[in-house]
């Protein structure tokens, strides 16, 4: 006996999951799921930190990169993103702000974003000795969520602007040009 109700669950089912997956014939997703980062990042370099400070940092980066499911990949590898970063402890008067900087490059090597930020140091080291493991960490954070930020509505994700409206002068409904005058500015 043929159980109309269950034939139509099942080709509901069926139609929502065509329709939830979203992915073409090789298996790629079409479009990520809204407020998700999409592609991967390689972190070139971060010029500017001393070694110690330099692999407290990358650790961190990577903790949050996981938190936020970012897909950071080996610099060796293949990246739709890459960034190349940059960092100086300053010394205002009795206080160290370490200030960095990230360029986010595109497979074609060009420049598509630039992030950054300041972290005052609570520490009473001066220079990079101020750098503990609370400033580096909140520079991973606020790096990496501006990171996700800027993957959610990449350039090449973001729709182009509508076009300008148009100053033409539509010729069939312009006057006959005796009439015509023309104010000159002085």
């Amino acid at each position: 006996m043929f159980n109309h109700r269950f034939a139509s669950g099942l080709v509901a089912t069926i139609l929502l999951g065509v329709a939830v997956a979203g992915c073409d014939t090789i298996g790629q997703p079409l479009a990520p799921f809204a407020g998700a980062p999409a592609g991967t990042v390689a972190f070139e370099r971060i010029d500017g930190l001393p070694e110690g400070q330099f692999r407290k940092l990358v650790q961190n980066l990577s903790a949050e990169a996981d938190t936020r499911h970012i897909a950071v990949v080996s610099r060796e590898g293949s990246a739709q993103y890459r960034v190349k970063g940059y960092a100086a402890a300053q010394i205002r008067g009795k206080q160290t702000v370490i200030v960095w900087v990230w360029d986010v490059y595109d497979g074609s090597k060009q420049r598509v974003t630039r992030l950054g930020g300041e972290e005052a140091a609570s520490s009473r080291q001066h220079g990079w000795g101020a750098a503990d493991d609370q400033v580096l960490h909140r520079i991973a954070h606020e790096g990496i969520d501006q990171l996700a930020t800027f993957l959610v509505a990449p350039p090449d994700r973001v729709p182009a602007p509508a076009p300008a409206p148009s100053r033409s002068i539509d010729v069939a409904s312009a006057p006959p040009a005796d009439t015509v005058s023309l104010a000159l500015a002085r």
